[in-house]
This record gives C-alpha cells, sequence and structure tokens, in this order.
C-alpha cells in the first residue's frame, strides 16, 4: 500500500507541478489545445458561432496546484505509513 501511494503521489507532484509552475509553457500549451478541441468539435458539429473555450491558462495552473497539493498529500501519506 505505500509503494501505490508512493507512485500516485510522485505521480500527482510531478504532473501537477509541471501545470501548476508553467514548466516550459505546459499549462499555455494545454490551453492551446484545448481551444483547438473546441473549435474542431464545434467544426464537427456545424456550428458556425465562435466556440467558447472553458479552459484557459489560469484554470490549468490552477487545476495544476490542486493536483500537486493532493500529490503532497499522498506522499506524506505514505511516509507516515512506512515509517510510524
Amino acid at each position: 500500500m505505500p509503494l501505490l501511494l508512493l507512485l500516485l503521489g510522485l505521480g500527482g507532484v510531478v504532473w501537477g507541478g509541471r501545470l501548476a509552475f508553467n514548466v516550459r509553457g505546459a499549462a499555455e500549451a494545454s490551453a492551446e489545445r484545448a481551444r483547438v478541441n473546441t473549435e474542431l468539435m464545434a467544426a464537427a458539429k456545424n456550428i458556425l458561432d465562435p466556440p467558447r473555450s472553458m479552459w484557459t491558462v489560469r484554470r490549468f495552473r490552477v487545476q495544476g496546484a490542486r493536483v500537486f497539493l493532493a500529490g503532497l498529500a499522498l506522499l506524506v501519506a505514505a511516509f507516515f505509513e512506512v515509517w510510524l
């Protein structure tokens, strides 16, 4: 069980930290990808109005911070389970 918590925690810290701290433009690239996907979905559905993307850079960074903190909590839980 501690190994699972450790692996999930590390994944959350790495992935969330990458978005939260915008490492190498990760949040900007994700927001751009979301915008393009929204435009492609609108074109596939024959919607002529310009689509409004729901995911902005700020929203990706906030979500990344949440995942980062959850990963830290899992790492702390793994630490307490193994050493206490």
